[in-house]
């Protein structure tokens, strides 16, 4: 891995950290960064009452919507700005209140202006949740003087 690329991951994974502690969805899910590399995330969450639907189980919307950040992250590694096309996301089995979720988005090829990625959504059991895949439109390069400093 070059030296712009790990520059680029550090800023990242520094970024990361702050968005998933202001006031949006991702901090609103909970994320917590276990592992960040070239192509790959695995994130991490809680799963409190507000992730789940009335029986007491993590909502499916909950999952979709980690893979997509999980996934769409893993492509942002390669320094492209991503949107998401479509995303397929097969339910396996759910996780109750309590439970942490290990997410791992990973891509799995990376075009000038497509990238495909898959991700898993395992509980605390190591029990596989999701399985999904997803298409993302490059936008252009990511660009970390691009994106504001939180306060």
């Amino acid at each position: 891995m070059n030296n712009s690329i790990n520059t680029n991951l550090l800023w990242l994974e520094n970024f990361l950290k702050e968005t998933y502690n202001a006031p949006i969805l991702e901090n609103f899910l909970g994320l917590k960064i276990a592992e960040l590399s070239e192509g790959k995330i695995i994130l991490t969450a809680e799963i409190i009452d507000k992730h789940c639907n009335l029986y007491g189980f993590v909502h499916g919307g909950t999952l979709a919507s980690v893979s997509d950040i999980a996934m769409g992250v893993a492509c942002i590694t390669h320094g492209k700005r991503v949107v998401t096309i479509d995303m397929n996301v097969s339910y396996i089995r759910n996780t109750p209140e309590g439970s942490t979720i290990t997410a791992i988005g990973q891509v799995i090829s990376s075009g000038r202006t497509i990238m495909r990625a898959t991700g898993e959504i395992y509980n605390d059991e190591r029990q596989l949740l999701v399985r999904s895949q997803a298409s993302y439109f490059v936008t252009g390069d990511f660009n970390p003087q691009d994106f504001p400093k939180r306060e």
